[in-house]
C-alpha cells in the first residue's frame, strides 16, 4: 500500500466510514492509562491513612498478642513463635503488611523520579508532597500560596505529576501489586 492509499484509509477511519482494528487497541490503552490514572490519585489521597496503619502495625499486633512489646526484635520473635504455632491470623496480617510496605516503596520511588524529572521534576515533587504525602493536611489555598501558583498551573501539574507517577507504578506490574490493585478498586466501589 502507498501513502495515498494510507492517507485515504486514515480519513476514512476517523470519520467512522470503515473501523480500524488498531482504533480497538488504541481504546483499550486509553482505558487502562486512565484506570491507572485514577488508582495513583485514589492510593495517593488514601497515603496518610495507609502511613498509619504501618505505625499503628506494632501496637495492634501487641494487642492481638495480648502481651506489650517493647521492641521491634520482641516482636519479631513473638511473631515467629506465633507463626511456628500455627496463628494463621498473624501470618496473614504479616503477609498483608509486607504487600502494602512493598507498595509503599514503590509509591516512594516513584516519588524519587518524579523529583529528578528535568526541568519541573521539583515542582512536581513539592505538588504531590503538600496535597498527598506531608502528616500536615493543607488546603487548597494552603498549597497553591506555598508553591506560588495560580489554580489552574496547579490543576495541571498535579495531573501531570499523578501521571508520570502512575506510569511508574503501573507499568511493569508486580503480583504484591495486583493486591493492592484489588484494594484499589475495592476503594473505588465505596466512593
Amino acid at each position: 500500500m502507498n501513502k495515498k492509499d494510507n492517507g485515504v484509509l486514515e480519513i476514512l477511519t476517523k470519520r467512522g466510514i470503515i473501523s480500524n482494528d488498531n482504533s480497538a487497541v488504541a481504546d483499550k490503552q486509553q482505558e487502562r492509562r486512565k484506570m491507572a490514572f485514577h488508582n495513583t490519585e485514589l492510593l495517593l489521597k488514601k497515603y496518610r491513612d495507609i502511613i498509619w496503619m504501618m505505625e499503628c502495625f506494632p501496637d495492634n499486633i501487641a494487642e492481638e498478642l495480648e502481651e506489650p512489646l517493647g521492641d521491634f526484635d520482641a516482636m519479631f520473635e513473638r511473631l515467629d513463635l506465633e507463626m511456628t504455632l500455627g496463628n494463621k491470623k498473624v501470618e496473614n496480617r504479616l503477609a498483608s503488611m509486607e504487600k502494602t510496605r512493598l507498595l509503599i516503596d514503590r509509591v516512594n520511588d516513584a516519588l524519587t523520579v518524579l523529583k529528578k524529572k528535568p526541568h519541573e521534576g521539583e515542582k512536581l515533587y513539592e505538588i504531590i508532597k503538600l496535597t498527598y504525602i506531608n502528616s500536615e493536611v493543607l488546603n487548597h489555598t494552603e498549597i497553591l500560596y506555598r508553591l506560588n501558583l495560580s489554580s489552574r498551573q496547579y490543576y495541571r501539574l498535579r495531573e501531570q505529576a499523578t501521571m508520570i507517577i502512575a506510569l511508574r507504578l503501573w507499568s511493569a506490574p508486580n503480583k504484591d501489586i495486583d493486591f493492592w490493585l484489588d484494594i484499589m478498586t475495592s476503594f473505588n466501589d465505596k466512593h
